[in-house]
């Protein structure tokens, strides 16, 4: 039997002589039947470290056209070898050296795009081993390096210039992730010292397990799964059925539903949290690995229980909310809310702005192994050619009360509203990435019609009218924060998948000087309602709500239907409606001393302001409308129709039938009479009233004792209640009829009473459906 190396780590902040041994320090299996699954998971591996790399087409001259120098080094110009405290910490550019290593490596082995010429060339294998040794001679040798970089653990100076990054993700994730499927696409050809070197720095990440949670916190979410992906990786080169075992253990342990309030990994609304907080389902949420992860063990000991298959069901439920398609390019991407602090990368950089990055053809494969027809439609959804922003043609509405986010979706728009409280985060700066970000879940509202509204100009936009926020225009200083929690508690939604209302109390959490209450309203028939309450203000900034800010589309009409002509700089305009690119906004509902601001024209800027993008400054023509409230304290509404052209646009609103009942700061009210459906919010703790009168029905009082949302839609007969602010077990209602005929389906009685249990946990938040009779 062969003996597997021993690989251990000595913590130096623990006494001397304690040591932790990695699961690494086993024996080969003997077991043919494990030896066959072992086998199967690394033929699996192979191909799919193999499938996403692209073309073979830069080999040439990485290595036969001389450009690996013969130390095994690629020249400075073409790699950026710095290192230690001066290296860049996001996206470490030394990272390119391996990259280029696993493109070698794949096209020696067999299976890359256009690679067929290399397969098995001697030539290549010894160039891809020699850059190899290049690393592997100057790999880091203190350990606390990893995790500490930059302190007196591991201080800048760095006499033995190793290659290690100040971010620990490098370290730890990034690098090893390489080092590993590199090796296996190698492992027949690598000398006895070459294999050694790869379970090493493997192994050393895996190890990270073995470590206090104090010293690794950063083991949580995502990042146990790639850690994990690292150990399988490195128990392949040399079979480790127990470093497999546990790693998949691990694996599975994460793959389930995580109700903790600010917990990383996957809620139980199907939005994926990490970093405390974030909404990160376009990031770290990110399932090619778990999906590459049960594909490989599948048919094997390894395959993930019932529990794992039904969180990885609901996140791609929630996923499939969050993305929609640029029909100019067709590409897939993620809302920008979905994104983090990667909105500040262009769409070329190929980060998580690129492209959705889900391979729906594993996504597939995976569902039909596992017989889960969710993952199939997902995957077979996605892949259809839509002529418009909402990929797949998915329908409705959903709250992820986990996150503050709901998403609303049309025949042929998605909007979006994301938002924030004592449970949640803005965002977060990290890395120098997203440095003006901190308005960016204000109340952000992003509507895709043709899918590239917002594309790439983040660089040029003005972070101060994000989408969709109400602000003290630049009041607050913009500056990197690693994310700042809110402090308000009264925000969420209630849904009842056709219809929801979004709902927001704001107090600035870095200045305080900025009080507002906000509710969306999304109706059938596809119009939306915002209604703004309560604004206080100590600043001497005005205050702006913001329609939209976006690429500019061709033509804006105001209310004669003629072109608007922009002038230079913003316009203040006294106009009942706009229309522009496909949205039209009724304004009626605005005081006589607010003032409707337009702005069109090309706006530049540089990606470094914003980020870590090295791509060059960019220039947008962009459009941007917002209305300075006159007399902050007076409430406003307005509405909104997403999809539709001018005339269109012009007939829905003439035909509009929307009660806007009461908007006074405890309670705010409309009534649909196209749709029979009663929308309420009781901002207030105590709850309040309010009567509705729908023409030719007898007027209906609704009562509640505490602070809800709440739908009414007649045809469903019954109540949907939410708590937005997640801290009620139980809530009475009260429906009363005046005098006049019935409301369809009411059933007997005039006056209902009801005690409704709302849900706590994981689920505080979600909507409850209390039926009438």
């Amino acid at each position: 039997m062969t003996t597997i190396a021993t690989s251990t780590f000595v913590n130096p902040s623990l006494n001397s002589s304690a040591t932790a041994t990695s699961t690494a320090t086993v024996t080969a299996p003997s077991d043919p039947a494990i030896q066959e699954e072992i086998e199967m998971l690394r033929t699996q591996v192979i191909d799919i470290i193999i499938g996403p790399l692209g073309q073979a087409s830069a080999i040439p001259a990485w290595f036969v056209l001389t450009s690996l120098g013969p130390d095994g080094k690629w020249p400075d110009s073409e790699v950026d070898y710095t290192t230690g405290c001066p290296a860049r910490r996001a996206n470490w550019p030394a990272q390119t050296h391996w990259q280029r290593i696993l493109v070698m490596a794949a096209a020696w082995h067999g299976g890359l795009q256009g690679g067929e010429n290399f397969v098995g060339d001697e030539n290549l294998r010894k160039k891809t081993l020699l850059a190899i040794d290049y690393w592997f001679g100057r790999d880091l040798t203190n350990l606390e390096c990893m995790i500490n970089g930059g302190t007196p653990s591991c201080p800048c100076d760095d006499p033995d210039n190793t290659l290690w990054n100040t971010n620990w993700f490098s370290n730890v994730i990034l690098i090893p992730n390489l080092v590993g499927s590199s090796c296996i696409l190698l492992n027949e050809t690598l000398t006895a010292a070459q294999l050694d070197h790869c379970t090493k720095i493997t192994n050393r990440s895996y190890d990270l397990f073995l470590r206090p949670f104090n010293e690794v916190n950063f083991l949580t979410g995502a990042n146990v799964l790639d850690v994990a992906k690292i150990g399988i990786d490195g128990a392949l080169l040399n079979p480790n059925i127990t470093q497999i075992t546990d790693a998949y253990r691990r694996i599975h342990e994460e793959v389930v539903i995580q109700p903790a309030i600010k917990a990383d990994g996957i809620r139980p609304d199907g939005s994926f949290g990490q970093h405390g907080g974030v909404l990160y389902n376009g990031n770290y949420g990110n399932t090619n690995d778990i999906v590459a992860f049960e594909i490989e063990a599948a048919e094997t000991r390894f395959a993930a229980n019932s529990e794992s298959r039904s969180a990885l069901a609901l996140l791609f439920e929630g996923d499939h909310w969050m993305i929609f398609r640029n029909t100019i390019t067709g590409v897939l991407h993620w809302d920008f809310s979905a994104l983090g602090r990667f909105i500040s990368f262009p769409v070329i950089d190929a980060q998580a702005t690129g492209s959705i990055k889900l391979n729906l053809t594993q996504i597939e494969v995976l569902g039909r192994l596992w017989d889960q027809p969710a993952l199939v439609q997902f995957a077979e959804s996605l892949s259809e050619h839509d002529m418009n922003a909402n990929a797949g043609q998915l329908i409705g509405n959903r709250m992820f009360y986990n996150n503050d986010y709901m998403v609303h979706r049309g025949p042929n728009y998605v909007t979006t509203v994301k938002m924030y409280s004592t449970r949640t985060k803005y965002g977060e700066c990290l890395n120098s990435q997203n440095i003006l970000g901190f308005h960016l879940s204000d109340g952000a509202v992003y509507t895709y019609l043709k899918g590239n509204e917002y594309e790439d100009i983040a660089v040029a936009w003005d972070w101060n009218l994000i989408p969709g926020i109400t602000t003290d225009y630049e009041a607050t200083k913009l500056t990197c924060s690693s994310g700042v929690t809110g402090i308000e508690d009264f925000v969420g939604g209630v849904s009842n998948d056709d219809t929801g209302i979004a709902v927001m109390r704001y107090t600035n959490p870095l200045t305080g000087d900025l009080n507002w209450q906000k509710a969306w309203f999304f109706l059938e028939g596809d119009v939306q309602h915002t209604m703004i309450s309560n604004i206080t203000s100590t600043s001497d900034s005005p205050v702006f709500s913001v329609l939209d800010q976006r690429l500019h589309d061709d033509a804006i009409f105001m209310d004669d239907g003629e072109p608007f002509r922009a002038n230079d700089g913003p316009t203040p305009l006294s106009s009942a409606t706009l229309w522009h690119g496909g949205v039209g906004y009724d304004l009626s509902g605005l005081g006589d001393d607010d003032i409707l601001h337009v702005e069109v024209g090309p706006k530049s800027g540089n990606w470094s302001a914003i980020g870590t993008s090295t791509e060059p400054p960019s220039t947008f023509d962009l459009f941007a409308a917002w209305i300075e409230h006159g007399t902050p304290a007076s409430s406003i509404s307005y509405s909104t129709f997403p999809g539709t052209s001018f005339t269109g646009f012009m007939g829905k609103q003439a035909k509009l039938r929307l009660q806007s009942v009461v908007n006074d700061g405890s309670v705010g009210a409309i009534y649909d009479e196209e749709h029979q459906t009663v929308m309420v919010v009781f901002w207030e703790e105590d709850g309040g009233s309010v009567t509705i009168r729908p023409p030719r029905l007898a007027p209906i009082t609704i009562s509640a004792d505490g602070n809800i949302a709440l739908i009414y839609r007649f045809s469903d007969a019954a109540v949907y209640v939410s708590d937005p602010s997640q801290t009620l077990t139980e809530v009475q209602v009260n429906l009363q009829l005046g005098t006049g005929w019935k409301p369809p389906l009411w059933g007997f009685h005039r006056s209902k009473d009801f005690s409704i249990f709302l849900p706590t946990g994981g689920l505080a938040g979600s909507s409850v459906r209390q039926p009438l009779n």
